[in-house]
């Protein structure tokens, strides 16, 4: 079992009881009640990424051509500003974060305010032993690895532009690393997109987790924002499961109910300092606020009249918000499946 490090501090323990407790009140009586502050935060360093994935946001969405980087200046602010409640630090939404030159000194600084960091990536920049003992010394806690295929013809299918030898390699770099340094962080999440060509590769998936010591499995369902792409990418069977198209608009085939964990437990500040509702606001149709812009601080911002006519249109009919009709968020089957390998051996 790895070790996550978080400092458990009263204001921390009390915030989260606040967040829960108002998410409770406003589902019963059906308008918004928020307490506290987001137990979980959603930072993005950046929108860059190497790759071409083309169901990625970052590529088919409004915000390609909108590309930049968080500064550290900005992030210490927002920090300095909310890290007192938060719990954890999830550095993604688009973009790839190793390729800000100071995403270790931001997790340094989570850590240092006794913050759990978490990580996304697709493991181009662990190139040699020294990178990937940096990552281990900046104190993360948690890496997910994307990695959609077990060779390369599978593999860059979907992450074009993308050398399936070279994450290899990065993994690799990153498990033994951790052995030689005797470290129990950052747990290693091996995430594998399942598509039509590469689901008979899971056996063979956890084979590769196996040998590279790897801690769990994600197993994640596609998300398609493109009618076009579902015959490219799902088979019938995912299809039928998981979406229905009508007038060439996506839309999940579950019935959402009208509530939102997110809205009351997750904030979202992207590079540029918009606060969006969720990651499922791709194209920042639903901006709150710029803290950056504004100097509003983030914890005025998560009670503002924009925030909560949101939850409010959320916990009325969730279905008329756009973002809403593709999301997984209080979906019947889980979106991801995750495997402990503990459990596998």
């Amino acid at each position: 079992m790895r070790i996550i490090r978080v400092k458990y501090t009263i204001k921390r323990i009390l915030n989260v009881i606040k967040a829960l407790a108002s998410l409770l009140i406003s589902e019963i009586i059906r308008r918004p009640v928020v307490w506290g502050y987001p137990p979980i935060m959603i930072i993005e360093p950046t929108n860059v990424c190497n790759l071409r994935c083309p169901m990625c946001p970052g590529i088919v969405g409004k915000r390609f051509g909108q590309k930049g980087f968080l500064s550290m200046e900005n992030y210490q602010a927002l920090i300095d500003d909310v890290g007192d409640y938060v719990f954890q630090i999830l550095f993604w939404n688009q973009g790839e974060p190793f390729i800000h030159k100071s995403f270790l000194d931001m997790v340094r600084y989570a850590k240092q305010k006794g913050i759990m960091a978490v990580a996304s990536t697709n493991g181009y920049f662990i190139r040699n032993d020294e990178e990937a003992e940096n990552i281990i010394n900046s104190g993360l806690d948690q890496l997910i690895f994307s990695m959609d295929g077990t060779n390369q013809e599978s593999y860059e299918k979907y992450r074009v532009g993308g050398n399936f030898n070279q994450v290899l390699g990065g993994l690799k770099r990153l498990s033994e690393a951790r052995v030689r340094l005797k470290s129990k962080t950052p747990m290693i999440e091996l995430q594998f997109i399942v598509f039509k060509h590469n689901q008979q590769e899971i056996d063979q998936l956890i084979k590769m987790a196996k040998t590279f010591h790897i801690d769990r499995l994600s197993l994640k369902s596609a998300m398609i924002y493109i009618a076009e792409q579902s015959e490219k990418f799902l088979d019938k069977d995912q299809m039928e499961a998981l979406y229905k198209i009508e007038n060439n608009e996506i839309s999940r085939c579950d019935k959402l109910p009208n509530r939102c964990d997110r809205l009351w437990l997750n904030g979202v500040v992207n590079w540029d300092g918009t606060v969006v509702p969720c990651c499922f606001d791709t194209d920042n149709e639903y901006v709150f606020e710029n803290i950056f812009t504004s100097g509003i601080k983030y914890t005025k911002v998560w009670r503002n009249k924009a925030y909560q006519d949101f939850r409010a249109s959320v916990l009325k009919d969730r279905m008329q918000n756009d973002i809403c009709r593709n999301c997984t968020e209080g979906v019947p089957e889980p979106y991801a499946k995750i495997v402990d390998l503990w459990d596998l051996s």
